[in-house]
């Protein structure tokens, strides 16, 4: 799925548009509105753009946004910070952070390792295109073995639609499965045409058809924290997660689990 950042932007504002509220705009919802959200000439007019420069800008064409633009569009589709962090990305990717130098990692940076070798919680290290890179006893206890998976399939997002057994560990397992791919997509969008992630995002597409829903709705979301919840023997388990970027460019992530105040010891139940 060979794309570029021009055709990636255009389709992001076309899938945000449409879900804006016209109401929330001050226009009216009335029956006659043949599609959903915003049209394209209301949105230009509201950020106070010409119509044909705003098409031209989601047909993925050349024109160079500048920032009060891309405000003005990003407060009309009342864009949350991660959104709007997306769309800068995208549109002025000059003015963001670098992209990582090395676009396919095999191997846990030694920072992330030693990280790793302290931790008494269930971690993992995984890379931008979420690849498992190194691992402890307690993730495999909590997630799935991730030595019995090929070092291919050792992937947290193709993991999360392909793998039964850790499809079974959650108990809201759509809930899971958006928050994957909204924090993917965020990670991936500093990796816009690269092979690596093209290659995945392509299979993914190809054999999966809640992949293909969910990505459809283009969400993105930057995650560093939150809760899962555990099927086990007895009642479910509430776990927290906390993810930890490395400060080198890699964007590696260790991610560990730890069970609420009380009930650490539930984690044998896993």
């Amino acid at each position: 799925m060979a794309t570029d950042r021009r055709s990636e932007l255009a389709d992001f504002l076309r899938g945000r548009r449409t879900r804006a509220s016209p109401l929330a705009n001050g226009l009216p919802a009335g029956r006659r509105r043949r599609t959903p959200g915003l049209r394209r000439e209301e949105l230009a007019q509201l950020a106070g753009l010409s119509v044909d420069w705003y098409t031209r800008l989601e047909q993925g064409r050349d024109v160079n946004p500048s920032r009060e633009t891309l405000q003005a569009i990003a407060r009309v589709l009342d864009l949350d910070d991660d959104e709007r962090g997306h769309l800068f990305y995208l549109a002025r990717p000059e003015q963001v952070a670098p992209q990582p130098a090395s676009t396919r990692q095999e191997k846990a940076e030694p920072a992330m390792l030693h990280a790793l070798s302290a931790m008494t919680a269930p971690a993992f290290v995984m890379s931008p295109r979420f690849d498992v890179l190194a691992w402890n006893a307690g993730a495999c206890r909590v997630l799935i073995p991730f030595d019995a998976v090929p070092r291919e399939r050792r992937n947290i997002l193709w993991l999360t639609f392909h793998h039964a057994e850790m499809g079974e560990r959650y108990v809201d397992v759509p809930t899971m499965q958006r928050d994957v791919v909204a924090s993917f997509r965020l990670s991936a969008s500093s990796f816009v045409g690269d092979p690596h992630f093209d290659a995945l995002i392509t299979e993914l597409l190809e054999t999966s058809e809640a992949f293909r829903m969910i990505w459809a709705r283009h969400e993105v979301r930057a995650k560093t924290r939150g809760t899962k919840t555990f099927r086990t023997r007895g009642a479910p388990l509430v776990l927290q997660w906390f993810g930890l970027n490395s400060p080198t460019t890699t964007k590696q992530m260790l991610v560990y689990y730890v069970a609420r105040p009380g009930e650490e010891h539930r984690l044998a139940e896993l």
